[in-house]
């Protein structure tokens, strides 16, 4: 089947070209044709008019329900997989293709079992189930290997290369398409024999160089060559054997190329002929991916009112239609630039934000795919070429095309932040205003105490005074500054123990020990801070160590919790106080 093969979104609509030779006669005399014949009429129309193919697969889907042939009901179930598939009809493609798969085990036909799996791959593949269309392929190539079907494994091969163009393995991708090229190349597989599978390698290709040019810019040109001359031969070859389904394939194809190329004419012209194509064949839903390459077009001419108008209608489709795919991802960045670009900055929010939402949606697809195939693909000839992780180059394009279309978030935020540091430094400097009122009211009052007389205490035990004789004396040599100053440090130094010490603090000071020695370092920064302008120069760090905190971090902490501002920005405010006063 043609669609398994297509890696863009344009190959979403195999079937572009309506077969001119069905007459509205012939739909109608359907009903006379015998089952060989209706089975023979779906075949044929499946991909070049999957309408009139599909009331031909019903009318034979119907005939032999009666029978108990599972091979004919098998036929019936795949061909109907395929039609829905062809026609955007998730669920009917899904729900036949799995009626195929059970009709094959009862019928004990290995063969078209492996067939029907293949066929469900692709159509899992066709609906961004990357994961799933691995595990089904997984399954199928041990088959095709033990038949040595060189031609089998090469289809294989190349359904696994579009997986791993979609997920974003690009490299891996190119070398399984060229390592299939080769087959044809050197003969070991007919060009002529197997076209249609020759031409899909030649798309295959084509595409996986176009999506390699968007990877990397420093060779873009070459890539976009490279893409040019095998779509060209895949042109030409389709139009030689008369195959018009592809060739309007690689015409869109062509047209992708060229808007890539800045030819936005030819493009144009391209995307016209695909869309009037579409609609002859009236599969609207196949529309979208048309429309966003048709917006996209102009978004580059920077013709945002036709843009607009195009990918509304991709949005449209996709709301109504539930189409949505990875493949479209790409229309709600450009809406939400348009937008933009129009001063519509709500607007631009809202597809911003959807764009967020539907791309987590298609890293988990990618994601989950890539697992499968490091994690289970078993396969010796293939295993050794799957790599753990994506290029740290693609990821930093991906990433850097990204933050280009979040331009007006960074605005926003930039707006917030600064509207943030603004009210805290407000708040901040009523606390430091508040810090140095305290500070001079203190600083007033130990002077007046120092100019009064000393005074004894007045206090029954005897222990306590002279545990509170020894702290003021302790405080009074600042040893409180030392990194070691330790409970047992303290006691030592005031001739007490520990326990007596520490109920002391809690009775008469409020305080357990860290906090009593955290606050005298505190208020001993803040005042020599305020009375030291060279001690104002050390950093945070030196700073720390003055004061006996273990590190930065600590003291930044604490001053903060004990203020209400961090340090710096105490330091700095007293700074301009003090140019302010010599100015």
């Amino acid at each position: 089947m043609k669609r398994l093969f297509f890696s863009l979104p344009f190959f979403l609509f195999a079937c572009l070209l309506c077969a001119q030779s069905q007459t509205d006669k012939g739909k109608d005399s359907f009903h006379q044709l015998s089952t060989t014949s209706l089975l023979k009429l779906a075949e044929t129309n499946r991909y070049k008019n999957p309408l009139l193919a599909k009331t031909y697969i019903s009318a034979y889907y119907k005939r032999i329900q009666g029978e108990n042939d599972l091979i004919k009901k098998h036929k019936a179930a795949f061909l109907k997989a395929e039609i829905y598939n062809v026609l955007g009809k998730k669920d009917s493609a899904y729900f036949f293709v799995d009626q195929a798969i059970q009709l094959t085990l009862e019928a004990n036909d290995e063969e078209k079992y492996y067939n029907s799996l293949r066929l469900k791959g692709g159509i899992s593949f066709i609906y961004d189930d990357y994961a799933d269309a691995i595990l089904q392929y997984m399954k199928v190539y041990p088959y095709y290997e033990k038949l040595k079907d060189v031609a089998k494994l090469a289809k294989i091969r190349q359904n696994i290369a579009l997986v791993e163009n979609q997920i974003g393995r690009r490299k891996q991708a190119l070398m399984k398409a060229k390592e299939n090229l080769a087959l044809y190349d050197e003969g070991i597989l007919d060009k002529e024999a197997q076209v249609t599978e020759y031409l899909n390698v030649l798309l295959g290709l084509s595409n996986i160089y176009v999506a390699i040019a968007d990877d990397f810019t420093e060779e873009r040109t070459q890539y976009l060559d490279s893409a040019m001359m095998y779509n060209r031969i895949g042109l030409e070859k389709s139009l030689a054997v008369s195959d018009l389904e592809i060739h309007g394939i690689f015409t869109a194809t062509q047209g992708i190329i060229y808007q890539k190329k800045g030819a936005f004419s030819k493009a144009l012209k391209n995307f016209d002929d695909t869309e009037a194509q579409i609609l002859k064949l009236g599969l609207n839903n196949q529309l979208s991916i048309v429309y966003l390459h048709k917006g996209k077009n102009y978004f580059l001419q920077n013709d945002i009112d036709n843009a607009l108008t195009y990918l509304l209608k991709t949005d449209s489709i996709i709301t109504k239609d539930d189409t949505y795919s990875p493949h479209l991802q790409e229309a709600y960045t450009l809406l939400a630039q348009s937008y933009e670009k129009k001063g519509d900055v709500k607007t631009s929010v809202k597809y911003w934000n959807i764009y967020q939402k539907k791309n987590k949606e298609s890293d988990l697809m990618k994601r989950q795919a890539s697992e499968n195939l490091y994690k289970k693909y078993d396969v010796p000839s293939f295993i050794n070429k799957i790599e753990i992780l994506q290029d740290e180059a693609e990821e930093k394009h991906f990433l850097s095309k990204m933050f280009r279309n979040i331009s007006i978030f960074l605005v926003i935020v930039s707006l917030l932040i600064f509207l943030y540091y603004k009210n805290r430094a407000q708040t901040f400097k009523k606390r430091f205003d508040t810090i140095l009122k305290d500070l001079r009211a203190i600083e007033k009052t130990q002077k007046k105490e120092e100019e009064k007389p000393v005074k004894t205490y007045v206090i029954t035990d005897e222990n306590i005074k002279k545990i509170l004789d020894g702290l003021d004396k302790f405080e009074k040599k600042e040893l409180f500054l030392q990194k070691k100053c330790t409970l047992n440090y303290v006691a030592k130094k005031i001739n007490t123990n520990s326990t007596y010490l520490s109920k002391t603090l809690q009775s008469h000071k409020q305080k357990k020990f860290v906090q009593y020695i955290t606050d005298l370092r505190l208020e001993y920064a803040l005042k020599r801070l305020k009375n030291d302008a060279k001690f104002r120069t050390y950093d945070i760090k030196s700073i720390a160590s003055e004061l006996g905190f273990n590190t930065a971090e600590s003291f930044s902490k604490a001053f903060k919790k004990h203020t209400g501002i961090y340090p710096s920005f105490y330091i700095k405010n007293l700074n301009k106080l003090s140019a302010d006063r010599k100015n």
